[in-house]
């Protein structure tokens, strides 16, 4: 019985006192973390030093190129037929269901 409430003891303690070292600890590390993300942030802005943000969309470079041949024109991808602009209201609005309201 004496050894469990020396552990528990030991246990509290223990517990507190990590808890207390993080309080401590826990601001000082998060500043320097985010002063380092924002270094790392103004290096790829500027172009220098090792860190290069790539972009992850494999079409990016495909974009760049087609937007640096044709800069100033407009292009329409999708251009609607007269029978959709003659449909207004709920035809137009999509499916409807209906319900019946449960008491």
């Amino acid at each position: 019985m004496e050894s469990l409430l020396k552990f528990i003891v030991i246990f509290f303690i223990v517990f507190y006192g990590v808890k207390y070292l993080f309080r401590l600890l826990m601001p000082f590390a998060l500043r320097k973390m985010t002063e380092r993300l924002m270094q790392k942030a103004q290096q790829g802005q500027t172009g220098g030093g090792q860190y290069q943000y790539q972009s992850t969309n494999p079409f990016d470079q495909f974009k760049q190129q087609k937007s640096a041949e044709h800069q100033g024109e407009i292009r329409v991808d999708y251009v609607p037929t007269d029978e959709a602009k003659d449909r207004k209201g709920t035809q137009t609005a999509g499916e409807f269901v209906d319900f019946e309201e449960i008491k």
